[in-house]
């Protein structure tokens, strides 16, 4: 079936107010040059639905629905310095329901200090609501986590100790 043009635009609109949540979570969280990280966990958790889910399980922890995912960004600001690169992003549209696809490489330093990297995949599924698109589940898969010092050719483990 062939889609009008009218669809195909509302498509690319879609995509692009999907980029944009991305990049509004990426940056209420990343700070620790200028001020603190995590600034605004409501901010966040009023990104997803209400019965919405961050899951960053084993290694960062898992919270549904608004209320547990603001109290484990609150959590997460003890984090003193984080930096999320978001790429390559795979996102489908099918009417008011999208999944999307991201490479991670997240610069961090954990409490103690200990710096560290850390590579995954961001698998998203979002709703058009009201207010616009929303997660419905945030889930990252950590690929590798390594201390800076030595990068993660010579070590990789999942990272074992957060203070959350």
């Amino acid at each position: 079936m062939t889609k009008t043009l009218e669809q195909r635009v509302q498509v690319l609109e879609d995509r692009e107010a999907i980029v944009q949540l991305k990049a509004r979570y990426v940056n209420y969280n990343d700070g620790g040059w200028s001020g603190p990280t995590h600034t605004n966990p409501q901010a966040v958790a009023d990104m997803f639905v209400e019965d919405g889910v961050w899951d960053g399980s084993p290694n960062a922890g898992y919270a549904k629905g608004k209320q547990a995912i603001k109290e484990l960004f609150e959590a997460f600001g003890a984090v003193p310095f984080i930096v999320h690169y978001v790429t390559n992003p795979l996102i489908q549209v099918d009417g008011d329901t999208a999944t999307g696809h991201w490479h991670a490489l997240v610069t961090s330093t954990m409490p103690g200090p200990q710096a560290i990297w850390v590579l995954g995949l961001y698998k998203e599924e979002y709703v058009r609501t009201a207010e616009g698109w929303k997660f419905k589940t945030l889930r990252f898969e950590t690929a590798a986590t390594a201390p800076y010092e030595l990068g993660w050719a010579k070590e990789q483990h999942a990272y074992k100790e957060s203070p959350f």
